[in-house]
């Protein structure tokens, strides 16, 4: 009995240093003018959650990494929904320099900082490539 107590414990205490550990990855919220809070990651892999948007009247903006195939660019999807109905999604690729020929093969390029800008410009965040290859976003107050 007591080993399994000790167990759990242990157990608990893993979980714990998991959620820690992802919190490290989210930046400070960012709070807009008209009251909407940004959150986002600092590590942003394929296919996860890198950011969301949180406005006053119930709406929710997640935007996800698409990822990127061999030589492109990575792609970001927006979905804004309010409740369970979707208002709208897109998806938006980021900056990106031209795959070029080399003696030895082609150049594949690399992503460049893409500063996209919503809600009527209420909105202001930075997509980078961080150098292990994931994204990190940044919510800038205007």
């Amino acid at each position: 009995m007591k080993r399994t107590a000790l167990s759990f414990a242990f157990f608990i205490m893993f979980l714990g240093s998991l959620s820690f550990a992802a919190a490290e990855d989210t930046l400070p919220p960012v709070t807009f003018s008209d009251g909407s809070v940004a959150t986002a990651s600092n590590n942003c892999g394929d296919t996860d959650l890198c950011a969301t948007v949180s406005y006053p009247n119930g709406d929710k903006l997640s935007i996800y990494s698409e990822g990127a195939a061999y030589c492109q660019p990575y792609i970001l999807h927006f979905v804004r929904v309010n409740g369970s109905t979707t208002i709208y999604e897109y998806s938006r690729t980021i900056n990106h320099d031209v795959p070029s020929g080399t003696v030895f093969g082609t150049s594949c390029g690399h992503s460049q900082a893409t500063q996209m800008v919503m809600d009527h410009g209420l909105v202001h965040m930075t997509v980078s490539e961080n150098k292990d290859g994931t994204l990190r976003l940044v919510f800038s107050p205007i």
